[in-house]
């Protein structure tokens, strides 16, 4: 019986480790698979939640402009099919100023005198636009009620067809549900312990009767892992709450102790991944020197705990149904090598390394042959402006252009003053102490002027030295250089037949080529 896959990715920690798990898409870690989405945050104009939603519109619009042609496919890039949906609570009624207070039913004072008992002052008035900004007492109680009222209202709303979708996947599969979030912040740690039975109570009003208890949870606990500046006293008091990070690890900490206890969670999920760091050295990058409690502007940098919290999920949905039946330990832990370098049995088995080196490998050169400014090579392909390149310009440019766009958010992108900006790789390449901490050649993430990218050697490094698959490359042969060497590979490959969307043709027998010329595991030279 096939197997379906959902991911709910919930607050800012949650959307990137929605992100990092993507980009495993995006290698061509999900063959053959179908993967439904739901991204659910308290604030909507959050910048971490604008990227993923930019970031899925370019994966879908690679694969296919019309949703209806888009179909997974295996041994490429883009593999996977990739459903979206999201969620935000509305706690800005026009007619109420998004606080607890206006949500909250004070007509009774029995109510009244235990909401006062429970909630501080400030806790009760302070915006909910941005969250709940590590309160998670209180937003465990909102983010239910909020679920459980959307569906009331919205039959057919994204969070309602997301819930559907499970229970009609009972019918047919065995489905497996992952929940990215944090333990120790707001809108994640207030909903993993609340998602299962929101959704079960959820389905009730859908289709009264019916029942997702046999569903299979698992998530991510991501404990404390990073720092932000801290308030100041104006911002304190203008904001009434906001979260510190010198709380995380205590936040953390008490998180812990009650997903140890609670019976009903406990029952409800059936694998938990603890992950976190000792030590909150690791700032995110934010302008100006206070927290942004939330909106555009917070748009926090990745970090490579993201990228094993994606593997986490990668482990959970290839355990067997029934393994996961009868799990016992509940707990899986993540330690990292003493010298702090991340290889490859960081986040995936052994048997999984191969499938990993070349996939992940792939994208990034692939990234190259998309945003390198003297090959753009899909751009030329659609144009028809390369020698002996036939039959892509009818690919449609739209399709073009989010290739590059997702690359860019991928690799990196050249801002207006011809420096080169950090995408996802740059910035976990960073977060894991840059040099050779992190799976590639240092060289990789060295350039950061324009004109050093024009000239670098995209064909010379890979992996790191000391990794197993260091002397992938194909610098001993590059002619003219890297382009020229892919291109005469490129003319070798022949079109998959059974692909009737070119996008995708394309892809394939670049990919195809860029195992062959690299001479990575999974296509013979």
């Amino acid at each position: 019986m096939e197997e379906k896959y959902f991911v709910i990715a919930i607050g800012g920690t949650g959307m990137r480790c929605l992100e990092a798990f993507i980009h495993t898409c995006a290698m061509g870690m999900y063959d053959d698979k179908e993967i439904t989405i739901l991204a659910l945050d308290t604030d909507q104009e959050n910048g971490n939640f604008l990227r993923v939603i930019e970031l899925i519109k370019n994966y879908n619009n690679i694969k296919d402009l019309n949703d209806q042609r888009r179909i997974s496919r295996k041994d490429t890039v883009f593999s996977a099919k990739l459903n979206f949906f999201k969620y935000s609570p509305d706690y800005h009624d026009p007619n109420k100023n998004g606080r607890f207070t206006s949500l909250f039913d004070y007509s009774k004072q029995d109510d009244r005198d235990i909401a006062n008992l429970l909630l501080s002052k400030n806790v009760r008035e302070f915006d909910l636009k941005h969250g709940y900004r590590a309160q998670t007492h209180l937003g465990s109680l909102l983010m239910y009620h909020s679920m459980l009222a959307d569906i009331r209202r919205f039959h057919d709303g994204d969070l309602s067809r997301f819930i559907k979708l499970i229970f009609d996947a009972t019918n047919t599969s065995k489905p497996k549900v992952f929940v990215f979030g944090s333990v120790f912040g707001g809108t994640g740690a207030s909903s993993i312990p609340v998602i299962p039975k929101a959704f079960e109570a959820g389905i009730d009003i859908l289709d009264p009767g019916k029942s997702i208890k046999n569903v299979l949870f698992g998530a991510i606990l991501l404990t404390s892992y990073f720092k932000f500046p801290t308030p100041d006293p104006m911002q304190r008091t203008q904001e009434k709450i906001v979260a510190t990070h010198n709380n995380f690890s205590i936040n953390s900490q008490a998180a812990m102790m009650f997903y140890d206890r609670d019976e009903t969670v406990k029952s409800t999920y059936r694998k938990f991944y603890v992950i976190g760091t000792e030590s909150l050295d690791y700032e995110t990058q934010q302008d100006g020197n206070k927290p942004v409690t939330g909106g555009k502007d917070q748009e926090n940098d990745c970090h490579f705990i993201e990228l094993i919290a994606a593997f986490a999920a990668y482990d959970f949905f290839k355990t067997s149904v029934d393994n996961l039946r009868e799990e016992t330990d509940k707990y899986y832990f993540r330690a990292i090598n003493s010298n702090g370098k991340l290889e490859l049995n960081d986040f995936v088995d052994i048997s999984e390394q191969e499938k990993l080196a070349t996939r992940f490998a792939a994208l990034v050169i692939m990234s190259f042959l998309a945003n390198h400014p003297k090959v753009e090579f899909f751009s030329q392909a659609k144009a028809g402006g390369i020698e002996n390149f036939q039959g892509y310009t009818d690919i449609d440019l739209q399709q073009i252009n989010a290739l590059m766009d997702y690359m860019k958010l991928f690799h990196y992108s050249v801002d207006e003053n011809k420096n080169i900006k950090d995408g996802w790789l740059r910035q976990v390449h960073r977060s894991a102490g840059s040099s050779d901490k992190f799976l590639f050649h240092p060289e990789l993430f060295g350039i950061s002027k324009y004109k050093e990218l024009e000239k670098f050697d995209w064909g010379r490094y890979l992996y790191c030295e000391d990794n197993e698959y260091s002397k992938c490359t194909y610098y001993k042969t590059l002619g003219k250089g890297p382009f020229e060497k892919f291109k005469s590979g490129f003319l070798g490959e022949s079109d998959p037949k059974e692909y009737a969307n070119k996008m995708e043709m394309l892809l394939k027998r670049s990919f195809d080529t860029i195992l062959k010329m690299y001479q990575l595991p999974g296509k013979k030279a």
